[in-house]
């Protein structure tokens, strides 16, 4: 359900067709979850996860993503009004720019996604039964920044 479902991230960084790096976690259940904010925050992740490459090491970088809003908007050429993202988007921008390094952001289709798609949902296997209890509940469950990996 989009917004109000389940919200989970996830990000792989490729060199060629090898995985170097994957990461996905957990946002959260109902109110506020929306697939742009889970798309805003693969990218936040990835970001940070580019931060940890010293700095001598750095190369420019081209994040895919396939959502053309998240691309336009992290791109600077697209605007946003949702605080959330716009929150969101100002530590991507702060993060881009301690990268110092060029950052592109491109968009893919969908098909061309389905690692980090397949990723995304790993999270919350085996935890299919609580997701159901939160469902039939109508209860909204949310983890701060402090629990995620990152």
């Amino acid at each position: 359900m989009n917004p109000g479902g389940l919200l989970t991230w996830a990000f792989l960084v490729k060199s060629g067709s090898t995985v170097v790096h994957s990461e996905a976690d957990i946002v959260g259940w109902g109110k506020g979850m929306t697939n742009n904010r889970g798309e805003m925050l693969a990218l936040l992740a990835a970001m940070r996860w580019l931060l940890t490459i010293p700095g001598a090491e750095r190369r420019p970088v081209i994040i895919h993503s396939d959502s053309d809003l998240i691309v336009r908007q992290c791109s600077g050429t697209c605007g946003c009004r949702d605080e959330t993202l716009l929150g969101i988007l100002g530590l991507i921008e702060k993060a881009k720019q301690a990268y110092r390094k060029h950052v592109t952001f491109h968009w893919i289709s969908r098909d061309r996604n389905k690692e980090a798609d397949a990723l995304s949902r790993t999270p919350y296997k085996g935890k299919e039964a609580v997701l159901e209890v939160l469902k039939k509940h109508k209860m909204d469950i949310q983890f701060d920044g402090d629990d995620m990996s990152w």
